[in-house]
Order: structure tokens, then C-alpha cells, then sequence
């Protein structure tokens, strides 16, 4: 904002008369009410910017809101398939150990894809297991 130094008084002569004093008096006031014009158009400016920003944050807030809870239902869903899957391991590693053993229980050799996958897997049917269940 641009502030005027104060002009001094001046002294009003006395020949003058009060004409001078309230032609002066009228231009101070249109002055005030012009500045004051302005000043309330800036206020309205700002507010409206105020309630649009408003409007916007509460728009990012119910979006954020969304966001989060498909963030942890995606979570959810996530731990789910770890576990799903963790226990697909388990089996799949209990039924391999079952072949094995009951291969080697038969004397059957197992097809070359088998033991393929099996020592991909790190399982060597070949070598004995201590602990390893016989039927």
C-alpha cells in the first residue's frame, strides 16, 4: 500500500472563509471514499479467493480420504495374496516331499521335468534327508 506524507496544516485566512474549508473538506472526502471503494473491492478480491481456496482443500481432504481407504483395502488385499500364496509354497513343498519319498519307497525314477523343477527349488531327491517321513 502507498502511504502520502501528511501535508502541514495550513492556515485558512480569515478573508477566505469557511468556503475554502469545506471545498477542502468535500475533496478529503472524496478522496477517503474513493480509497475506500478501492480497499473494499480488494477485501472482496481476497475473500473470494479465500473461499475458493476453501473449496479446494476441502475437495483435496474427500479425495485424500478416498485415496487412503483404497489404500488400505489394497493393503489388505495384498497380505492376503502373500499369505494365500505362502501357504501354496507349503503345500506344494509338502506334496514334492511326498513324491519323493514315495519314489524312492517304489523305486520309481521321477521324470527328468520333475527333478528339473525340484532342483531348481533347491531339493535333490538323489540325497537322503535325515528326518525325512518313509511310508
Amino acid at each position: 500500500m502507498r502511504r502520502t506524507a501528511r501535508r502541514p496544516a495550513l492556515p485558512v485566512a480569515a478573508d477566505d472563509g469557511p468556503v475554502v474549508v469545506k471545498d477542502e473538506l468535500k475533496a478529503l472526502q472524496r478522496k477517503l471514499a474513493t480509497r475506500t471503494r478501492i480497499c473494499e473491492r480488494r477485501v472482496e478480491i481476497l475473500q473470494s479467493k479465500l473461499r475458493s481456496q476453501s473449496c479446494e482443500i476441502d475437495r483435496l481432504e474427500a479425495e485424500n480420504s478416498e485415496q487412503r481407504q483404497s489404500n488400505n483395502v489394497l493393503q489388505i488385499e495384498v497380505a492376503r495374496l502373500k499369505r494365500a500364496q505362502r501357504t501354496n509354497v507349503q503345500d506344494l513343498a509338502h506334496l514334492a516331499a511326498w513324491l519323493v519319498s514315495l519314489a524312492n519307497a517304489k523305486g520309481v525314477a521321477l521324470d527328468p521335468a520333475t527333478l528339473d523343477i525340484l532342483n531348481r527349488r533347491g531339493w535333490h531327491p538323489s540325497k537322503r534327508r535325515a528326518g525325512a517321513s518313509r511310508p
